[in-house]
């Protein structure tokens, strides 16, 4: 997968941003329906409680694309992908994945994919020096 060019990542940062402003709202106006449409506040406690809003819908946007990411993983891994593929999916390792995503079944399913030649030591006991299986 290609990185997001400049002018992509900043549409995206708008978009984002338009989201949270607009969710920061609903909750500014939900909280003062609470409060019974409370007092006029001043110009600067506004904005205080704009950008307060905006920080919990941030964080809110945060956790649940935190959880889409997983899920988006577990079901990559049901398609075939493994701690390689996963990693380079969110620009980082095949280790960072395996520690990002522990629980994951990549090794048993690709494990009973893998396929074996004749004999019951394999390609690399013979390379290695190991006796072959009996009668060989």
């Amino acid at each position: 997968m290609r990185e997001l060019t400049s002018d992509e990542r900043q549409e995206l940062r708008r978009e984002l941003a338009a989201v949270a402003a607009d969710w920061a709202q609903r909750l500014k106006n939900s909280d003062l329906d609470t409060r019974g449409g409370a007092a006029q506040e001043s110009s600067s406690e506004e904005r205080m409680l704009t950008h307060l809003a905006r920080m919990a819908v941030g964080e809110q946007m945060r956790r649940l694309l935190t959880d889409l990411v997983s899920a988006s993983a577990e079901e990559a891994v049901q398609y075939g992908a493994g701690y390689p593929e996963l990693g380079a999916a969110v620009g980082a390792s095949r280790q960072a994945a395996r520690k990002r995503w522990p629980g994951l079944s990549i090794s048993k399913r690709r494990a009973s994919e893998w396929r074996q030649p004749p004999g019951s030591i394999g390609w690399a006991g013979s390379h290695l020096g190991y006796p072959g299986p009996p009668g060989t």
